[in-house]
Formats: structure tokens, C-alpha cells, sequence
């Protein structure tokens, strides 16, 4: 009957006017002149309440009379009046985390903060009405009973609550949330897919059983018959289903300790390693990719050979236009240096950087910096690692957009699965013989080339050889002549060194000699006599071998020393002998002697300024064998000049088989 409200006596005017004490007209006029205090407005599903000490004497008489004096009655608020917002229990659970990390769903936050509230309420209201009882001597066994009644007349869409409707199972809640606060009101198994059920020893085993590379487990059933073997030797407990297993194992926060062991290191980085979002250039040649892999055409060979090769492509990554390529049996520097070479003739431009894999004669194109001189930046990229290399993505719809439509292709690369990604082998064995040679599919392949390069790109929605034309780059300068020269002439790692023969370099087990000539034409013998034994830095075309240039490296640095051509060869017998060689070999027999007596006639010039000739011991100086019988002591060196140039064909003769001997 009565109520407290605010620490106020109150009762519900609705009841005055039931019992009569009170009529509506009277009631509403003694509010209207103030007499009567309100202490609630009455709105949906709650009644309005005023104040009983303001009730006019006569009125509050009659009260008493047949409700009771107030302050002798046990006065009880509704329970609903007495739920309070719990800030505490709102950041308890909004901060929570669950063993995978996470935190709890905003629904069971909801549900775990009205718990609060509800229990909260309880107590309060059970020590309230607990000590008010026992000082008047009443019975006080009843009392949480009483208050479980009312909370379950609470309106579940305001409070969410999930306590027990059950009232032993909540005296045991609210028993559980005295003792323990909030953390009791948490699921013990929330979010644990059942694998409660699994000690913590049996998980651990689980894991290395799944994980176990060599004695594989082949799935979850025959993993759920050995744990169940094992858990009765070792006392665990038995399970009654195998999706606990499977649910433990796929948990999130389990998954990631099995998979790379179970389905390789670089699936699992692949799928749990943080992965770059990255965006693709905005213009041409800022970005280069080049890659080698296997040309996906059979064909046959000289043999009758069913045979593949390798393809090297070079590739711009904001158009992904094929720019240079080169087909051969192996990825070697020679094709890169090809594929590189053509397709800076196309672009006309130097790149601003090129990706490449490090593979292959990667590493001696950079030891002749012939990667640094093309870029400013050469980035290998990572290893194992395809997404870093946007060629491979490009090249793999190539295969399956334009290669494919020959009936020779081989199918797309190991990694693709789809069975429309194979080959028909039954039908290109049946017809091996009718297989294109080498140079038909170098032609076959150059025509697909062109047609991708002629398709429209997947983003910019236009032909990517448009794309790439139409788009400039400030930082991509324009290649000149003299850029080609310095680009493809390529540095050998070691230094080679000149002999009276020349200069011999080997590539592929061939081996080339070159000299240095004179502006004649013509080996340059005084040039060669001052660099015997030097060593010489070469740098060369790959693609004409005709000429190399030779460097020497000296405290000052590296410095262009000369060009050398290939040496002139003779044969030795006169039957093979050509017209031109006998001239050479004459013209070489008397520049040979002239710088043998130029020779001798500058270190007697030196001696002789110091008195230390044979002559001035009163001895006598050795004829120069094979050019004259004159006595360098009576000739000058003008005559010894003269009588070379009168010698008769048969000293020439003589001279030739000295000098090829």
C-alpha cells in the first residue's frame, strides 16, 4: 500500500478513490490549490504517487485507520524503482577479453551488464528489507524468494537479463556474483566450440598429431579414434564426437600453430602473415618487372623431339605491356640482357625502376652494372613470394587468355589447379609430328605478344599499349645513342691480361683474341710493347662481339684505356694462305723489325749518354738476329732504316717462318 519514494512516505491516489476516501473532483482539486503533493507523474505501466504527509488531516485520519499507521508498516519500493545503471559493470565487460583475443559481443554485454544491474538491485533490496524485518522480529527466510518473483515480472526487451528462471539455480547466480563480482556472470566455455571437453595435455597433443609431417594423420575421424585410444591410456577425458576436435583445431586461435606445418611454411604466410596493400604506378616506365619462366608452347626439334624453352619478359607495370623478351633454352644473363635490350629500344625511355627475382644471370648483369645504369633503382624482389611480383599475376592471364588458344600449349604453370588449365596430351601425342619447329613458335608466340599488348587492361578499360604511349614520365628520361653504348656494353668480373698475342677472353667456352690497332688498320706495336702483362678492365657488346674496350683502374679510378678489334688469324701453310694474308704477313714481318730496332736504338741512346755500351768497354754489340748482319756500332739508325726497306723477297720469306714459328 504504502511506498517510499526519494526517501518519501507515498501512496497511489488511485487507491484513495477506490476505497472512497477520496472522490476524482475532490482529489484533483486539492492538487490544483497545492494541498496535495506530488511525488511521481503517472505515465505507461507506472502509477502516480504523492505525498501522504501532505494529505489534509481528515484524510490522512482515515488512512490509517484502514491501511495502517506508515511508520509502523514494512514499506517496499517496486523492484523496478530500484534498478540503478551500473557504470562499473559497463567497463568491465566492454573491456573484457576472451582467451582468442577478442572481446565480447555487443548482445552478451547487453545481457551481462542487466545481470548486473538486476543482482545489484537484489541486494539492496534484500539487506533493506532483511535488517528492517529482523528489528521488528519477523520472519526473513522468504525474502529473496519474494524478490526473485518480481524479477521475473521484469519486461525482458528493457532488461536483457539471462538470469535463471529457476529459483535454486538463481539463489546459486546471485550467491556466485556475492562472492565473485562480474567475472561470475561471464560463460565459463564462451566462445570455446566445446573444446573444454580436451585437457589441456590432450590440446597440446592434438596439435603435434595434426601438425606431424612424416606420420601424417589423414583427417579428423581417424585423429578422433586415436585420441579416444589415447585418452583411456592416459586417463582423459573420452570424447563422443570428432567435430570437438575439429572445432579445437579450427579454432582462430589455434589454427595458425598446425597449418604451416600440415600444408607447407608459405601457405601459412601466405594466409596469416600481415600482407601490403600496395598501389600500382600511375605512368609509364616508373616500374619494370622481369621474369623468366617456361615458355607454354611443345614443340618439336631437329630430332623429332617433343621439347620446350624458357621465355624471358620484361613487362611495365602501370600498362602491362610486354615490352621485351627473348626465347631460349635457359634463363640466362644473355636472355635478360636481351629481353632488357629490346625493350628499351621500344620504350625509348630508361625506366625508373626495375624488379627483378635475382635468379638465373641476374647476378653478373649487376656485377657489369648494367641494372644500375638502366634504373635509377634495381630491386630484387622477394623470394617465394608471388604477390610482390605483379609479372607473375599478368603472365598467368596471359597463358590462359591468349597462349591457350593453340592446340601445342602445355597448360599454365604448377600452381594452377583447374583442369581447363591443362593440356590435351592425349591429342598433341597423337600429332607430335604436326608440331611447329622453334622458329614457328617463336613467331606464334611474338603474335600473341602483340594481341595481348593490344587488348584492353583490366583497370584502365583501354588497349594497354594506348595506356602506355599516352602516358608520360618527367623521371624516365629519353634514351640517345651514345645511353645504348654505354647500357649494353657489358663489364667482365675479372680483369684479362695482354700478351704478345693479344688479349684472349672466353665466353661459353669460346675463346676470342683481340689487338689493338692504329689508325692504319694495323696492329699497334708500340701500343702493345708498353702494356705486356698489363691487365685491362673489358667491357663488351654481347651482341657484337667485334670490339670490346679495355680500361685500367688506378688511383684515380677507372680509365678508358683503348679499343681492341679481333685479331687477324693466317694460316701457316702457303695452300690456305689468301692474297691479303701474304701482304699482312709482309707489312707485319717489317713493322715488327722496325720496332725491334727502334727498341734497341732508344736503350743505346740511353747508354750511351752514360758510357756504359759494349763499345765503350771495348767490346763489341750484338747483331739484331733475323734483321740485318750490321754492326750497330758502325750503322746509324737511318741506315739500318734504309736496308730494311731494301731487303729482297727472299729475307721476307725467311722472315715470315721466323716470325710464324
Amino acid at each position: 500500500m504504502y511506498q517510499t519514494f526519494n526517501s518519501t512516505i507515498g501512496i497511489e491516489p488511485r487507491v484513495l478513490i477506490d476505497q472512497g476516501i477520496l472522490t476524482q473532483y475532490n482529489y484533483q482539486n486539492l492538487v490544483n490549490r497545492g494541498y496535495i503533493k506530488s511525488l511521481r507523474r503517472a505515465c505507461r505501466n507506472t502509477p502516480a504517487l504523492i505525498d501522504f504527509q501532505s494529505l489534509p488531516s481528515r484524510f490522512k485520519k482515515e488512512v490509517i485507520e484502514r491501511f495502517g499507521d506508515p511508520k509502523k508498516t514494512t514499506i517496499r519500493t517496486p523492484f523496478k524503482d530500484r534498478l540503478e545503471n551500473d557504470l562499473e559493470a559497463v567497463k568491465y565487460f566492454n573491456d573484457f577479453t576472451l582467451d582468442n583475443g577478442f572481446g565480447l559481443p555487443e548482445k552478451n554485454i547487453a545481457e551481462y551488464v542487466a545481470n548486473a544491474i538486476i543482482l545489484n538491485a537484489t541486494r539492496k533490496l534484500y539487506n533493506d528489507i532483511y535488517s528492517k524485518t529482523r528489528s521488528l522480529g519477523g520472519r526473513t527466510s522468504g525474502i529473496l524468494e519474494e524478490i526473485f518473483e518480481e524479477i521475473q515480472e521484469l519486461p525482458q526487451h528493457t532488461y536483457p537479463h539471462s538470469l535463471p528462471s529457476n529459483f535454486r539455480r538463481f539463489k546459486q547466480k546471485y550467491r556466485e556474483y556475492i562472492d565473485k563480482g562480474y567475472k561470475s556472470l561471464v560463460h565459463k566455455g564462451f566462445g570455446n566450440n566445446n573444446s573444454e571437453k580436451i585437457n589441456e595435455e590432450g590440446k597440446r597433443w592434438l596439435i603435434s598429431r595434426w601438425a606431424d609431417r612424416v606420420n601424417r594423420v589423414a583427417n579428423t575421424e581417424q585423429l578422433f579414434r586415436e585420441f579416444n585410444r589415447k585418452a583411456k591410456e592416459e586417463g582423459w577425458k573420452v570424447l563422443k564426437e570428432s567435430s570437438t576436435i575439429y572445432n579445437y583445431l579450427h579454432s582462430e586461435e589455434i589454427q595458425h600453430l598446425w597449418y604451416g606445418h600440415r600444408h607447407g611454411e608459405l601457405k601459412f604466410k601466405e594466409k596469416f602473415m600481415y600482407q601490403h596493400s600496395t598501389k600500382l604506378p600511375s605512368m609509364r616506365d616508373s616500374l619494370w618487372y622481369s621474369d623468366g619462366t617456361k615458355l607454354n608452347y611443345y614443340y618439336q626439334d631437329e630430332n623429332g623431339k617433343v621439347k620446350t624453352c624458357q621465355v624471358y619478359e620484361v613487362m611495365d607495370a602501370f600498362s602491362e605491356v610486354l615490352l621485351g623478351f627473348h626465347i631460349s633454352d635457359t634463363e640466362d644473363y644473355e636472355a635478360q640482357y636481351h629481353a632488357y635490350k629490346m625493350a628499351v629500344k621500344i620504350a625509348g625511355h630508361r625506366p625508373y625502376q626495375i624488379g627483378f627475382d635475382n635468379q638465373g644471370g641476374h647476378k653478373k648483369l649487376k656485377s657489369g652494372n648494367f641494372l644500375s645504369k638502366l634504373a635509377r633503382i634495381s630491386i630484387k624482389t622477394q623470394p617465394y613470394n608471388g604477390k610482390s611480383k605483379t609479372i607473375e599475376s599478368a603472365f598467368n592471364r596471359f597463358q590462359s587468355q591468349f597462349l591457350k588458344q593453340d592446340w601445342f600449349f602445355t597448360g599454365q604453370n604448377i600452381q594452377a589447379k583447374a583442369i581447363e588449365s591443362k593440356s590435351n596430351m592425349e591429342n598433341i601425342m597423337a600429332n607430335k609430328h604436326n608440331l611447329p619447329t622453334l622458329e614457328e613458335i617463336k613467331a606464334v608466340y611474338e603474335k600473341r605478344r602483340k594481341e595481348w599488348n593490344s587488348a584492353t587492361h583490366p583497370h584502365t578499360k583501354q588497349p594497354r599499349i594506348e595506356s602506355y604511349l599516352n602516358s608520360t614520365n618527367p623521371d624516365a628520361p629519353e634514351i640517345q645513342l651514345w645511353d645504348m653504348v654505354d647500357l649494353f656494353w657489358i663489364e667482365r668480373p675479372k680483369p684479362v691480361m695482354m700478351t704478345a698475342y693479344g688479349l684472349t677472353i672466353k665466353d661459353g667456352g669460346i675463346a676470342q683474341t683481340y689487338i689493338v690497332n692504329g689508325k692504319d688498320g694495323m696492329p699497334d706495336l708500340d701500343w702493345l710493347k708498353k702494356n705486356i702483362d698489363r691487365k685491362f678492365i673489358v667491357k663488351y657488346d654481347p651482341e657484337d662481339r667485334s670490339s670490346i674496350l679495355l680500361y685500367v683502374e688506378d688511383k684515380l679510378g677507372i680509365r678508358y684505356a683503348a679499343t681492341a678489334e679481333i685479331k687477324v688469324q693466317v694460316a701457316r701453310n702457303k695452300q690456305e694462305q689468301e692474297s691479303g694474308d701474304v701482304n699482312f704477313l709482309q707489312q707485319m714481318d717489317q713493322r715488327i723489325k722496325q720496332e725491334r730496332i727502334n727498341t734497341v736504338e732508344a736503350t743505346e741512346s740511353i747508354l750511351a749518354e752514360h758510357g756504359a755500351r759494349n763499345e765503350d768497354y771495348g767490346m763489341t754489340s750484338p747483331n739484331i738476329k733475323g734483321v740485318t748482319n750490321i754492326k750497330r756500332n758502325k750503322d746509324s739508325y737511318g741506315k739500318v732504316q734504309k736496308s730494311i726497306s731494301n731487303m729482297d723477297n727472299e729475307d721476307d720469306d725467311e722472315l715470315n717462318i721466323y716470325n710464324l714459328m
